[in-house]
């Protein structure tokens, strides 16, 4: 597969094409829209008036509980340093906009985790915007998973908060995605060599990234981090307040690739999801089904299973193995069992011997008869 003939062809493509709605939610899901109207220069009051500057429409109990977590945030912010969108502006035209791009690209149900999710985004509004997901949020300043650990326990999300580097946590095992969602954690190259030890655990990677993305296209092929993975934009959008391009990048194996923009996934879905802090010492939710699985291969049945001071019962093979042994003995040893002889008749040389004695014992009397 040529990735750059795909790949530019593609962005020619889009760049010609309408933008993506903003919309993140029904009533106005799937609807086309252009590029958000500019907001006006007096400051909103509320989160809904925001909303409806940048024309997003959005349920009032997802506006409720991302109200709730936008002064959740900034009490924790007065506290530590967690982020400079305190103003309802900068929380909507940054951190909803850039939330409602993944949504938009995420397949229903799909299992994600967020990598550096800092103070919760894109994470927890995620969470807020599509309930159907199953998101874990991973954060490797412990302050900062505390932070955002409460602010989940406050908006009732049960989320799971892994604490660590999320690459320390798939090389544990017992975790697996379909996606990896990243906003501004890292280059494509950085990315692409933290990550790509352990795609076995996870299907795609999807990198929110500024015009700066296609420098760090060209960084990663240079270092050749992307080979036998395919990249592609898809989705894009201006930033309304500075009127910058951001694009959403996937990256997926060649062979997972779904032409032209999608990504073949696995079947996913946990049964049961932990929830609160997690350290990489503890085993993933997968861990206790993989073990029961590889035991399940070899453990014995209870009628199998020898007492004690039993000898163990062999196997088929060891079987054979013994009873080949055995017939090859038999054939060289022609004793049968505790030494004896075969029960077989007279050898010709023991009737041989018979018949001398006898005519020795006739010719005997023979003599003794003549005078």
């Amino acid at each position: 597969m040529n990735e750059d003939n795909t790949t530019s062809n593609l962005e020619k493509e889009e760049s010609e094409g309408t933008q993506p709605s903003l919309t993140g939610a029904e009533p106005n899901v799937g609807q086309p829209a252009g590029s958000p109207a500019q907001p006006p220069a007096t400051t909103p009051q509320t989160l809904e008036e925001t909303l409806a500057e940048y024309g997003i429409s959005l349920f009032p109990e997802q506006i409720r509980q991302l109200d709730r977590y936008f002064h959740l945030r900034n009490e924790w912010n007065a506290r530590m340093n967690l982020t400079r969108h305190t103003d309802y502006r900068k929380f909507v035209g940054r951190d909803i906009i850039d939330t409602l791009s993944f949504a938009r690209v995420l397949q229903p149900d799909e299992v994600v985790l967020d990598v550096g999710t800092g103070s919760g985004v894109p994470g927890i509004v995620l969470a807020i915007l599509r309930p159907d997901l199953q998101i874990a949020l991973c954060e490797s300043v412990g302050k900062r998973a505390r932070a955002v650990a409460d602010m989940c326990e406050k908006l009732e999300l049960p989320l799971p908060i892994l604490v660590g580097k999320a690459e320390n946590f798939l090389a544990a095992g017992g975790w697996e995605f379909h996606s990896l969602i990243v906003r501004a954690v890292a280059t494509l190259l950085e990315l692409m060599r933290w990550f790509k030890p352990y795609w076995s655990c996870f299907d795609r990677m999807l990198l929110l990234k500024g015009p700066t993305w296609v420098e760090e296209r060209g960084q990663a092929r240079h270092y050749g981090v992307m080979h036998g993975y395919a990249l592609r934009v898809v989705d894009r959008y201006t930033v309304p307040d500075t009127g910058a391009e951001s694009v959403l990048l996937q990256v997926c194996p060649e062979d997972r690739l779904v032409p032209p923009r999608g990504c073949r996934l696995r079947k996913l879905r946990y049964e049961v999801f932990p929830t609160g802090l997690i350290t990489p010492d503890q085993p993933g939710p997968l861990a206790r089904f993989h073990s029961s699985q590889k035991q399940s291969g070899k453990k014995e049945s209870p009628a199998q299973t020898p007492q004690r001071g039993e000898a163990k019962p062999a196997n088929r093979r060891q079987e054979k193995s013994s009873q080949s042994r055995k017939s090859r003995k038999d054939s060289r040893n022609p004793t049968g069992q505790a030494g004896q002889a075969p029960a077989t008749g007279p050898s010709r040389k023991t009737k041989m011997k018979s018949l001398k004695r006898k005519g020795d014992q006739k010719e005997k009397e023979r003599s003794e008869k003549s005078p």
